[in-house]
């Protein structure tokens, strides 16, 4: 079930992706419906025995950045077409934390919260949530769907062109016989693209409690130790951001924590504890997140500087902010940054 949004930008590409999955072709034993919305006006479709998107109804007005319209969508879905396994594909713009799939002029986005509350209230609990979108691989995403899903698939940057290889993913379904190995033949199906791969993870969402602890210990660690804050914030403004335009920060202040956890590791001048904490937080990443890259295929909020009041609130909204320490740990760093405005 393909729920994707084409704002004024992303029309063109969406029409397209969707009319890739036609001209591949879907495998017998598959299904696949969409919903899309574009200058405000929406149309469910079904991509599976059609040579082209075949509309369902009659299109209607209506946004897709509503969190009633993705319920009421998902629901009709699984109740018209009974299946063994459900995957749901959120398609459009993503911005990590702040949500995802925005409206027709991409001035408000389906906030992680409300998409949780959407999810969840199904007949059914989907196997698998993929994000076609840019930045939603990212560990309070993975926090606030846990427990909707058990699987997730995002990329942790930006995506480019038609996004994920859903056409290709789609003829391989059948043989993948649970939402694991799902998710995991989509790395692969997107890591054999060559110049088109895109950078995608596969995150077990049931092994996601333990990385919430592993990340709450390390933030306890990081708030008991402010004699470091110096070099721990030195680490965060030299890792490269994962999003190319700084003028949308700092929403999109995310850094792939892989990375992160390693440097912190791997500076002899920190304190022994919080060396070591890195190191288990590095390790139970690579545990339960597949990349399909060099990076460590899940990124993290970690801000240089303190980014105002509107940005804590939508974070502190986040089930991972109300579990964990790490806002507090974070805005700790940023706030002691001397060269904050």
């Amino acid at each position: 079930m393909i729920y994707t949004s084409a704002s004024h930008d992303l029309e063109k590409a969406v029409q397209e992706s969707l009319e890739e999955i036609t001209e591949h072709g879907v495998p017998q034993d598959v299904r696949v419906v969409a919903q899309m919305g574009a200058q405000g006006s929406i149309q469910r479709y079904q991509l599976d025995q059609s040579e082209k998107p075949e509309p369902l109804e009659p299109g209607r007005a209506g946004e897709m950045n509503d969190p009633q319209e993705l319920k009421d969508f998902l629901s009709w879905g699984m109740q018209k077409y009974p299946a063994q396994h459900y995957a749901v594909v959120l398609g459009g713009h993503g911005a990590g934390f702040a949500g995802a799939v925005t409206d027709s002029q991409r001035r408000r986005m389906i906030p992680l919260p409300d998409l949780e509350e959407s999810l969840g209230e199904l007949p059914r609990r989907p196997d698998l949530v993929v994000f076609n979108t840019c930045l939603m691989a990212q560990a309070e995403v993975a926090s606030q769907l846990q427990t909707v899903s058990d699987h997730l698939v995002a990329s942790q940057s930006e995506l480019l062109g038609l996004g994920l290889p859903l056409s290709q993913w789609l003829g391989q379904l059948p043989a993948q016989p649970t939402g694991a190995a799902a998710a995991e033949k989509l790395v692969e199906v997107s890591r054999g693209l060559g110049e088109r791969a895109p950078a995608v993870a596969s995150i077990d969402l049931r092994a996601f409690p333990e990385l919430r602890d592993r990340l709450d210990e390390l933030a306890v660690t990081i708030l008991d130790h402010p004699q470091a804050f110096a070099t721990l914030r030195s680490h965060i403004e030299q890792q490269p951001h994962l999003w190319p335009r700084p003028q949308d920060r700092p929403l999109v202040d995310q850094l792939d924590l892989a990375g992160l956890c390693r440097d912190w590791q791997q500076d002899s001048s920190l304190p022994e504890a919080l060396r070591q904490q890195a190191g288990e937080t590095g390790e139970t990443l690579a545990r339960l997140c597949r990349s399909s890259e060099e990076l460590g295929g899940m990124s993290i909020y970690a801000p240089a500087r303190d980014n105002g009041a509107f940005v804590n609130q939508i974070y502190a909204r986040l089930r991972f902010a109300q579990q964990t320490r790490w806002d507090e740990a974070v805005q700790a760093l940023s706030s002691s940054n001397p060269h904050n405005p």
